[in-house]
């Protein structure tokens, strides 16, 4: 049984850190704090971990990062020295989560196979309620056979900080399903990233929302009606693969469509880019700046192919708004916003209900493209929940179409690092109405470990992280809640430590090296 307690961890630091004021960031091996969730008998191997290497500046971004994700009244986990903050408001004080839960996370449907709503009153949960801020394990990235499968990331990183990156920009793309699209632990990546290495700017958002509840963090999409979306999900869309890097396209034909992207305050821009389809009859649309038309773009071409439109203001909090013009259909594909300062980009990449063989649907000529055109040192594919109700097809074929969406990332992408993140904690409904655990998770996270080892990729356990089997029984019961009662997503302050976990793997070998590798 492993049990490397994430804030078990944090505490010993803590701990350990008394009286040591010299201001080294020396990481010392400390015993692992079992969590309450895992019941450790006599008969069970307890592993002793090491802290993963968190320096001055990893733990200022961490912190950084918390209050961007989380929310200006949220308490964080940790603070600036690591050491974790779960007492600044008692448990039942805590005030109530933002309202981005009620509007996005609400939103985001259960996956097929357990659904999200009604089972959560159906589940017997466990009778002590554990304190949800010391939930989470540290778990480290898997390496591939030979080499550590980030090096081209972390090159990445260390040429823009000593200034020799060609454009400026660490681009990161984070593709997955409804997890990834609420954008929380996205928006974590972002934040700490952005604090360490410059704000090269948002990244990818829709012009308008191709689906009800469709939102990032700091900014506001909208003009949902008279838009056609279309995406490999969909039964009645179309389905010849013109989907773009979202893999989701939005398309119009009248006038009454419109779009708009609205930052929060202080999230600033200056380059602008627009992905279209390119088509013969294709419309034009007008661009707004802050209400002020800016340009008419037309996406009318002799053939079927990629279209980009790129424009540059001055840099500042922008309102950006697409109008098409009715004179044919316009195919909208979504639009980068960043930054003139040098920085990283996080671009979240998250469709609801979607699995990874789904990128097999789209059009490769378009998609790939669009993705050369991007250019990301890092690509994350966060998938597994989904395809683990799709019992009625063979694991090997999974594994065969998940090698082949690999392989073309890795194609179109060659100058980009790989991850894999398996899916969480996923339990079944068994014949009495309890949950328990679901054997096609285990499978899918043994596939996803051998793929990723065997292309060249990383692979990052996102169940080990939360316990294991059936740890979201504890998500869900602990105060404050981590997981939602669907049984499949989490609170906000979850994916925030998600994407604690999730960074802190993926730096750690940038930071000084794996302190786990001699467990």
């Amino acid at each position: 049984m492993r049990t490397r307690g994430f804030l078990g961890l944090a505490l010993a630091w803590a701990l350990a850190s008394c009286g040591n004021d010299d201001g080294t960031d020396e990481a010392r091996p400390l015993p692992v704090v079992p969590s309450d969730h895992a019941a450790v008998s006599a008969r069970e191997e307890v592993e002793v971990a090491l802290v993963p290497i968190l320096n001055r500046e990893a733990l200022s971004a961490r912190v950084t990062a918390q209050r961007n994700a989380l929310g200006a009244d949220m308490p964080l986990f940790e603070d600036e020295r690591g050491r974790p903050v779960p007492w600044i408001a008692p448990q039942g004080m805590l005030p109530d989560e933002p309202s981005l839960d009620d509007a996005l996370l609400d939103s985001l449907e259960g996956s097929s196979g357990l659904g999200g709503g009604g089972v959560g009153a159906n589940v017997r949960l466990p009778g002590k309620r554990i304190s949800g801020n010391m939930l989470g394990l540290y778990e480290p990235i898997a390496a591939m056979d030979a080499g550590a499968p980030l090096d081209r990331f972390h090159r990445a990183l260390r040429d823009l900080h000593a200034g020799r990156d060609p454009d400026g920009k660490v681009r990161v793309a984070i593709y997955g399903a409804s997890h990834t699209e609420a954008d929380v632990y996205p928006h974590y990546v972002r934040s700490y990233l952005r604090e360490r290495f410059g704000d090269g700017g948002h990244g990818f958002v829709h012009v308008a929302p191709p689906w009800r509840g469709y939102q990032h963090l700091e900014v506001a999409v909208d003009g949902l009606d008279h838009w056609q979306t279309d995406h490999a999900q969909r039964r009645d869309g179309r389905d010849d693969g013109y989907y773009g890097l979202l893999g989701a396209s939005i398309s119009a034909r009248h006038r009454r469509a419109w779009g708009r992207v609205t930052p929060a305050a202080g999230v600033v821009a200056s380059r602008y880019e627009i992905y279209f389809l390119a088509q013969p009859k294709g419309g034009a649309f007008e661009l707004f700046v802050d209400g002020h038309r800016h340009a008419t773009v037309s996406t009318h071409a002799q053939a079927i192919g990629p279209g980009y439109h790129a424009f540059a203001v001055p840099e500042g909090e922008h309102t950006i708004e697409v109008r098409p013009l009715g004179d044919g259909e316009v195919r909208l594909f979504g639009m980068t916003m960043e930054r003139d300062r040098t920085g990283v980009v996080v671009d979240t990449l998250g469709i609801r209900g979607t699995r990874a063989t789904n990128a097999l649907e789209w059009d490769e000529t378009i998609w790939a493209d669009n993705l050369r055109h991007r250019a990301p040192d890092l690509v994350m594919l966060a998938f597994g929940t989904n395809e683990a109700t799709d019992t009625n097809s063979p694991i090997e074929d999974y594994e065969a179409r998940l090698r082949v969406v690999v392989d073309r990332i890795a194609r179109n992408a060659p100058q980009a690092s790989c991850l894999l993140i398996g899916p969480g904690d996923f339990p079944d409904v068994m014949p009495d109405g309890t949950l328990g655990p679901r054997p096609r998770v285990t499978q899918i996270i043994a596939t996803q470990q051998r793929v990723a080892s065997e292309m060249g990729c990383g692979f990052w356990d996102l169940r080990a992280f939360m316990g294991g089997e059936l740890s979201m029984l504890q998500w869900v019961s602990a105060d404050p809640p981590m997981a939602r009662n669907d049984f499949v997503h989490l609170t906000r302050r979850g994916y925030v430590r998600m994407g604690m976990a999730l960074v802190d793997a993926i730096m750690n070998e940038f930071d000084g090296g794996d302190p786990l590798r001699g467990r």
